[in-house]
């Protein structure tokens, strides 16, 4: 008897942990979409709840996190549906609320956000194939019930990349310096950092092909002390503009800037310091939530992988709010280059290894 009370305590113990982590549900009003004819296997959009793990940066990085919980707040506003959410502060975490979420069997879809959560999510999805998924960022395929929307990894860092290439050495950029040096802080060692960090590379190198770019690995999302030390290493190495893609992890690499008094440009506007951010690499991240809900609002969700970029306007770089001045001769250039991709005149790489060799064939032509 003693046993089976001890076990009982424990496992009441163990759910109240989890819940502690979880936002309560958040609903809009019903809304009347009854004028709507009725698409195959659509559902009144008051009816749909969805469920959101977040990345063990949580809610309040200023990145990442905190626009995809602005996604959701967006779907809630315009299609009237409500949503739970947990921010696990651990990866040992993600599996056992993926769980939780699925044994509800309540939800409509569940949202997986960060790579640290792929390994989980195909062991939980294997588990309950009746189930579906929504992978944010990333690319898991041969699941029926998994689907992956991500922003096209080196989109969305390619401008802001050539932004940088263009500004260092520039003497009308106060911040810059002659050294002809840049340096990108890269997550960690997968193909989505890696995806990124080409963008930014390569974007740098086609305007610039002389300069040196130093990278490193942080080695997670929210360790901002190492990034902020490793970013203090690239601008003592001469560097005068340092990106970032890590989520809260990011923030460090703004203490640095602000100390080595050079610029930054990271994902998140809300994360932006106008004295010394060159600009912001921005990916969209919150209509991929809405486009999602939006399906099973229609009845026309499936699973596979949905890719956007720059010809969709996913991403882009964006300098609203900033001090920076940027001279119309370079902002010329960025829209062109734009237009380019747009078209598809100019495909870009999708790894650090592919850089050279892709930007010896790729030269901004002047």
């Amino acid at each position: 008897m003693k046993k089976r009370t001890l076990s009982f305590i424990i496992s009441v113990c163990i759910i109240m942990t989890f819940l502690a982590g979880c936002g309560q549900q958040n609903q809009a009003p019903n809304s009347d979409n009854s004028s709507d004819k009725p698409v195959s296997d659509a559902k009144d959009a008051s009816d749909i709840k969805f469920a959101i793990i977040f990345g063990t940066g949580g809610l309040g990085d200023n990145g990442y996190n905190d626009e995809v919980y602005q996604g959701c707040e967006m779907a809630v506003e315009q299609l009237g549906v409500s949503f739970d959410y947990c921010e696990p502060k651990d990866i040992s975490e993600f599996e056992t609320q993926l769980r939780m979420y699925s044994d509800a069997e309540e939800y409509d879809v569940i949202f997986a956000i960060s790579t640290e959560q792929v390994d989980a999510l195909k062991m939980v999805a294997e588990d309950y194939p009746d189930q579906k998924f929504c992978m944010l960022d990333t690319v898991i395929e041969g699941y029926d019930n998994i689907h992956c929307m991500s922003a096209a990894y080196p989109d969305q860092h390619f401008l802001s990349g050539m932004l940088a290439g263009l500004a260092t050495k520039d003497s009308r950029f106060p911040l810059s310096n002659p050294e002809n040096v840049l340096g990108f802080c890269i997550a960690m060692d997968t193909p989505t950092s890696r995806g990124q960090a080409a963008g930014f590379l390569a974007g740098a190198k086609y305007v610039n092909p002389d300069v040196e770019i130093l990278t490193n690995f942080i080695g997670g999302y929210s360790d901002p002390a190492t990034a902020k030390e490793l970013a203090l290493m690239m601008y003592e190495r001469g560097a005068d503009v340092v990106s970032a893609n890590a989520g809260s992890s990011t923030q460090g690499v703004f203490y640095a800037a602000e100390e080595a008094n050079r610029y930054v440009i990271g994902t998140s506007l809300a994360m932006a310091d106008p004295a010394h951010s060159l600009s912001t690499s921005c990916k969209k991240v919150w209509l991929f939530v809405v486009q999602e809900i939006e399906s099973l609002v229609n009845g026309t969700w499936e699973p596979g992988y949905t890719v956007k970029g720059i010809p969709d306007g996913v991403c882009d770089y964006d300098i609203e709010g900033l001090d920076v001045e940027v001279p119309e001769d370079v902002i010329q250039i960025l829209e062109d280059t734009r237009q380019l991709i747009a078209d598809g005149e100019l495909v870009l790489p999708n790894d650090i290894d592919q850089v050279d060799e892709w930007a010896a064939q790729n030269q901004l032509q002047k």
